[in-house]
């Protein structure tokens, strides 16, 4: 028997690519309105529960046996009263008359009322489904924020390592450096000759070539037996040298965002006035060999610390006040000296922590 097929009866294949490219499109779209919705809830209402209605209502504390720290609590609401949130008519939700002051109970918060454009957005949210991302569950976060906290890498106390099998003319880093070399099957390199290891300190210290003559004399120390001592001193040298703060004080003004001048401007004044004290002052502390945490503290409350009437030691709060003007926008030159201590001082990006919780570290909005 043979069969024939006609035009008219071959596989529509152009409409199941056009009904797949339809469907795929579809599903692309819910998934960025879900997103999108997620994203107005973590920027809009999540800050606003955990600054207005966590103290009273959360996990530790439920005033009127509600809670605002778990989806299901928000939509059920006190037993057997009204639930705060109705998806049907958004308008009758007891949640809004509450914030808009029109319930004849009660009122929040009771500090004062909201702002329209924040009661706004919780009647946006309500309107789009109330979508609460699983992972914005409060319930039990502080226990398990605390728990990130101690297990975070940079809050961990260091712990000085065992010494005992290190022979005393090893210095102890080479200890370290060893056996991770060995675990690799890899070996030392040579030992660097005279003239490689002045040149490698100079520059490291300095960021300077060295002078022929300190060449000349490495080479008539390693000649006579003497190079240990040499290098001893000459490392001495190096660091008491003005230019060894200004070699090691670029990093720091680098972290500290220093600049002399505001960039490419037009109508106002490139120059910003005095930033050169900060500049001085770091190369200062470095050549004068100050203590690490009174530098930091220093350059945060120089103006609440001993000597706070000297003019040099106040250059220190450059480190807060240097850096962008955000067209005097104060919410975000806030944001950036908040963004300046915590990753030049504790190595912690937390400005993400300014819409949203912190997708890596344990650091919340």
């Amino acid at each position: 028997m043979n069969f024939i097929f006609s035009k008219s009866l071959r596989p529509p294949f152009p409409c199941v690519i056009a009904v797949g490219v339809i469907i795929v499109f579809s599903v692309s779209q819910q998934s960025a309105v879900a997103d999108e919705a997620a994203d107005f809830f973590e920027q809009r209402i999540r800050p606003l529960l955990i600054e207005k209605c966590i103290e009273c209502h959360g996990p530790t504390k439920q005033e009127n046996e509600i809670r605002f720290d778990r989806r299901a609590d928000v939509l059920e609401g006190k037993a057997g009263e009204v639930p705060l949130i109705n998806l049907a008519t958004p308008d009758e939700s007891r949640m809004l008359k509450v914030l808009h002051y029109t319930d004849g109970d009660t009122q929040m918060p009771p500090s004062g009322k909201l702002d329209d454009e924040h009661v706004a957005y919780v009647r946006e949210w309500i309107t789009h489904g109330a979508v609460w991302p699983e992972s914005a569950d409060l319930e039990g976060e502080a226990k398990r924020r605390a728990e990130r906290w101690r297990e975070h890498w940079a809050f961990i106390p260091p712990v000085m390592p065992d010494l005992s099998a290190v022979p005393e003319n090893e210095n102890p880093i080479d200890h370290f450096v060893k056996v991770r070399l060995a675990a690799k099957n890899l070996t030392l390199s040579p030992p660097a000759s005279p003239k490689v290891l002045v040149r490698r300190l100079s520059y490291a210290l300095l960021g300077l070539p060295p002078e022929l003559s300190d060449i000349a004399a490495a080479d008539a120390a390693n000649a006579n037996g003497t190079l240990a001592t040499w290098k001893t001193e000459f490392i001495d040298r190096l660091l008491t040298s003005p230019h060894f703060g200004e070699r090691w004080g670029r990093y720091w003004l680098d972290i500290s965002r220093y600049a002399d001048t505001k960039g490419y401007l037009f109508q106002e004044d490139r120059e910003y006035p005095d930033a050169w004290r900060f500049r001085e002052w770091v190369i200062k502390a470095l050549n004068d060999d100050m203590p690490y945490d009174e530098f930091l503290k220093r350059q945060l409350s120089a103006d609440r610390m001993p000597g706070s009437d000297d003019p040099a030691q106040l250059a220190a709060m450059g480190y807060l006040t240097l850096g962008r003007r955000f067209l005097n926008n104060p919410h975000d030159i806030i944001d950036d000296r908040i963004d300046v201590v915590t990753r030049g001082m504790l190595g912690l990006t937390a400005t993400c922590a300014r819409c949203h919780d912190h997708k890596f570290d344990p650091i919340p909005t």
